[in-house]
């Protein structure tokens, strides 16, 4: 018998952290081990099976409930604002809402009590009306948000801070309306922190002692929940208030692991596969002993099908013959101050080093940064003209952005992803569905309808991207970068499927590669330093170069952006 070696990676973590790490296990596990180790077996059952005990578990349990709802409820929208919006006096908000975490419990029951108790100003109107708070099972369930709502409102907005509103963008690009992105993205998004947040906050509302004694008081059935009731124990029956310590260890730890082996929470479930529409198309391409698409196969798969996908949403004044998109923008802070006229019904290449400005553009055009002044124009349409003060949403401009990173939604499959434009505007889901796989087979990746979006290569993905984008037919389409993390290989094919798909199309490309502009576009423009320094037709790109001079701006790039045709396609006249 042949013996495997086990075989260890290598890791940079140093060995000698496991050291304070299991001392703080054992601080943490050792006293728990310690109350187990008392509890005398006999005793535990008639103690549990106590009225008060019932009582006192089943109110703390329900008002537990209520707090961490009612935090869920007035949290996630203050800590998703905090975390998105800025206002002032935002860190004062934010000081006085992590306050209660480090409050001793009795400071906090006295802050409720001389403002919601009965001879207090809000109290006592309260009083007056015959809606007495304290020493109610209400003012329990006031005491427990009052202690528990940091959390949720911490867990909420960590959660936003660290994934960002990237995926709100690209779906209000796609003309999602805010409702929209908000429960069909950005609620999904953030399931996780939410349910954190209502796991710490129904745990702590649970073992809440200080501000309730102090505000409710502890009144049988009415106020006293297990917290309160062990304590009144501890004296008389150390065994009864070890034995309910216990019990109530064990109902935490119990909602703790449902909570996070619940279908909600990240990789724990196996996705659900969604069917092909009846009838939709099958993928053409041919498939890989990988499981991708042969790259040499994509020219059938796009050629039989491009022109056959169906265009939902019809473009306004047919784009596809306005003569041309005119933008001026300017953004004093960013050091934008652009003025340039491109033919629309083409694609225009953008190119410029890093920090020219490029993105930004596009962020101006989509409506992400604003601009201090400027319009932008495609054929008669008016997209944003801020003299006239017109500054419409994002989602109103029919304006899509592809960044580098494709964004699919991660917790809709790749048919869902594609179809979520077409739903925006109005489509029914079965309806949708269809177009949505008509266009991925005619880029080649119908046969990933019904995968989810980790499941599919870096090709595979800014394919997928773009059917999103076009299946809603945009006035324009924006692409930065899309090729420039893909491989050899899959870049050919995909720039390929790019030319065909983009022809009639009104398009900007932001593109570092010489090939992506003898490929792609019919104009060139370049951006220097925040301004338009050079905008003509890629076949005239050597003659401005040559009669400019070093004297033209960006001059020193654009020689040095010819120099990298090595085939003289572009810059065939070029010395």
């Amino acid at each position: 018998m042949t013996k495997t070696r086990k075989r260890h990676g290598h890791s940079a973590i140093p060995r000698w952290l496991w050291l304070p790490a299991v001392l703080g296990i054992a601080f943490l596990l050792v006293p728990i081990i310690g109350l187990v180790a008392r509890i005398d077996p006999g005793h535990l059952g008639e103690v549990i099976l106590a009225p008060e005990s019932r009582l006192a578990m089943g109110l703390s349990l329900f008002t537990s409930v209520i707090a961490a709802a009612t935090c869920v409820i007035i949290g996630f929208p203050l800590g998703y604002l905090l975390a998105t919006r800025t206002f002032r006096g935002q860190r004062i908000v934010r000081t006085l809402i992590l306050l209660p975490l480090v409050l001793p419990p009795v400071v906090s029951g006295l802050a409720l009590l001389y403002t919601w108790g009965r001879t207090a100003f809000l109290g006592s109107l309260l009083t007056d009306m015959r809606l007495s708070l304290a020493y109610t099972s209400a003012a329990v369930v006031f005491a427990q948000i009052f202690v528990s709502l940091p959390f949720m409102v911490m867990s909420v907005e960590t959660a936003v801070a660290a994934r960002g509103q990237d995926y709100e963008l690209a779906a209000a690009e796609l003309g999602a309306k805010p409702n929209r992105v908000f429960f069909h993205i950005t609620l999904p998004l953030l399931r996780q922190g939410i349910m954190t947040g209502a796991i710490l906050c129904f745990a702590r509302a649970l073992g809440e002692f200080g501000a309730t004694l102090t505000f409710a008081g502890s009144l049988t059935g009415v106020t006293r929940t297990m917290p309160l009731q062990i304590y009144l124990v501890r004296e008389s029956d150390p065994q009864s208030a070890i034995a309910l310590s216990l019990l109530l260890i064990v109902i935490a730890l119990g909602i703790i692991v449902l909570a996070y082996r619940s279908p909600h929470a990240p990789r724990l479930h196996a996705r659900r596969s969604n069917p092909q529409p009846e009838g939709a198309p099958q993928p053409t391409g041919r498939l890989d002993p990988r499981g991708g698409v042969d790259p040499t196969s994509m020219t059938t798969a796009s050629d039989t099908a491009v022109s056959d996908a169906p265009n939902p949403v019809h473009r306004v004044n047919g784009e596809a013959s306005a003569p041309t998109i005119r933008l001026h923008a300017s953004v004093p802070e960013r050091g934008l101050d652009v003025d340039l006229t491109m033919p629309a019904g083409s694609t225009s290449a953008m190119i410029g080093r890093n920090g020219a400005g490029k993105s930004s553009l596009f962020h101006i055009m989509t409506g992400a940064i604003p601009a201090e002044s400027g319009s932008l124009h495609i054929g008669e349409d008016t997209i944003f003209d801020l003299a006239a003060d017109r500054w419409p949403p994002v989602h109103a401009r029919g304006i899509v952005h592809l960044a580098q990173t494709p964004l699919l939604f991660p917790h809709l499959s790749v048919i869902d992803n594609v179809a979520f434009g077409l739903r925006a505007h109005g489509h029914r889901r079965q309806e949708a569905r269809t177009i949505a796989l008509t266009m991925l087979t005619s880029l080649g990746v119908g046969h990933c309808a019904d995968r989810g979006p980790e499941a599919v290569s870096g090709g595979q993905a800014a394919r997928i991207a773009l059917a999103r984008a076009l299946v809603i037919d945009p006035k324009l389409l924006l692409l930065d970068e899309p090729l420039a993390a893909l491989d050899i290989d899959v870049k050919i094919a995909t720039r390929r499927v790019l030319g065909r798909v983009l022809a009639g199309r009104s398009a900007i490309i932001i593109t570092h590669d010489v090939e992506d502009v003898t490929a792609l576009a019919a104009t060139l423009v370049h951006i220097d330093s925040g301004t338009a320094a050079c905008v003509a037709p890629v076949d005239q790109i050597v003659q401005r170069v040559t009669e400019g001079g070093a004297d033209i701006p960006g001059h020193d790039f654009l020689a040095s952006f010819c120099a990298a045709d090595r085939e003289g396609i572009l810059c065939s006249k070029s010395q």
